[in-house]
């Protein structure tokens, strides 16, 4: 995967002016978020924005993923030149699950929403969780930092929280023990 990491920064630094002058989120648990090594942000999505206020709180390049919809025109090229990595709904996904692998095991961070879409209904705090998380971290013996992103997107409002969780080792558990793992330590999250 090639990343432009200039320009990865030069967009990241007017994303947190944005972010900080439209939103000005209250952030927990920054310290929880290892300095080096793979990591996994794993977390809630309710809104457009949530990929943005996890990259601009946190001092790792992080490559998030997304759905393939989004991979159109200028802005498909900006997000591969962010690192973004392309995200098939309607099928499996090998190319999307070995670059991700790949940012890992070169000691990089991934972002994913193991909700799989947005939560705009808010009947549930969280949506059932897709398994590509926690398989992508054990693959690659990385841990997971879980995350919250709680309130509104309301312009000046300042109602916007982003709380971030310790890591977590899923390694030596079954698939889906890890899954229900990482829900419930988002829902920890989620009930502080």
């Amino acid at each position: 995967m090639k990343e432009n990491k200039i320009f990865y920064g030069f967009l990241k630094c007017i994303y947190a002016s944005l972010v900080t002058i439209l939103y000005n989120p209250k952030v927990y648990g920054k310290e929880n978020i290892p300095k080096e090594g793979s990591i996994v942000f794993a977390g809630n999505h309710r809104h457009a924005f949530d990929p943005v206020v996890v990259m601009t709180h946190t001092r790792r390049f992080v490559h998030y993923m997304a759905k393939e919809s989004l991979f159109k025109g200028v802005f498909g090229f900006l997000l591969k030149q962010i690192g973004i990595i392309k995200v098939y709904r309607t099928r499996n996904n090998p190319h999307a699950i070995e670059e991700a692998e790949k940012v890992l095991n070169s000691g990089g961070t991934i972002g994913i929403f193991p909700e799989g879409t947005r939560n705009k209904e808010l009947k549930e705090p969280l949506l059932k969780f897709k398994h590509g998380a926690v398989v992508i971290a054990q693959n690659t013996g990385s841990k997971i930092v879980p995350f919250y992103i709680n309130g509104e997107y309301k312009v000046f409002r300042r109602k916007l929280e982003l709380h971030f969780g310790k890591p977590i080792d899923v390694s030596g558990m079954t698939t889906d023990e890890a899954n229900d793992y990482l829900r419930e330590e988002v829902m920890k999250l989620i009930r502080k």
